[in-house]
């Protein structure tokens, strides 16, 4: 067994200890490549075993690449960067930018009706910038920036409580339900930061 044999086990076992899939795979390309080099080193070279770890190789070369363009930082539009500032916090950039290419966003004009009571909802909204009113029994409350319109309705499927109105020119973010219940059910990291921020959401809401 030679030297480069030993350091590239060495290094599997390190990657198995890894959590950040970027380091496991570049740990792993190190230790592939110390595997080659000690085939190339022995008597008689194992040329199957060296051309299935060239795959490897290959393989994992074209998916780290893949994971330094996801993780390149991206210019965020002013809507966009106001919502990862008020909203979003926790997302990188590009999830933010896939999450909102979901949906779209939609201006209304002050007057507009966005919710009717008891009617079924098929969207979830985000005010972007702007006032709403929501007009309960007993009294109406103001929302603003940052604040989801319709999220009880996306949580339960329960048509909606409240008359929702725009008090200004308002700018909000609409998402379709069953595109967004989709991407959502495809990406789980997206999923608990989206049920996380629409459960506070709704707490601050039934505070008021």
């Amino acid at each position: 067994m030679t030297i480069a044999f030993h350091v590239a086990n060495a290094l599997y076992l390190i990657s198995y200890a890894v959590r950040d899939i970027l380091w496991l795979r570049l740990i792993t390309v190190l230790a592939g490549a110390m595997l080659v080099l000690s085939f190339f080193l022995s008597p008689e070279p194992p040329m199957p075993a060296i051309l299935w770890n060239a795959l490897f190789l290959v393989i994992n070369i074209v998916r780290i690449d893949l994971l330094i363009r996801e993780r390149r930082p991206i210019p965020l539009a002013a809507d966009e960067q106001h919502l990862a500032n008020l909203v979003f916090r926790t997302l990188r950039p590009r999830e933010l930018v896939r999450l909102l290419r979901v949906g779209a966003f939609v201006d209304h004009a002050a007057g507009d009706r966005l919710v009717t009571r008891g009617e079924p909802l098929d969207a979830l909204l985000l005010v972007v910038r702007g006032t709403a009113r929501v007009a309960l029994a007993d009294r109406a409350i103001e929302i603003k920036d940052g604040t989801f319109i319709g999220e009880l309705g996306f949580l339960t499927g329960k048509p909606p409580g409240a008359d929702v109105e725009a008090t200004s020119a308002l700018r909000v973010v609409r998402w379709r339900l069953a595109p967004l219940r989709e991407y959502l059910d495809a990406n789980p990291d997206v999923r608990a930061t989206m049920q996380q921020v629409l459960g506070s959401d709704l707490a601050t809401k039934l505070q008021r």
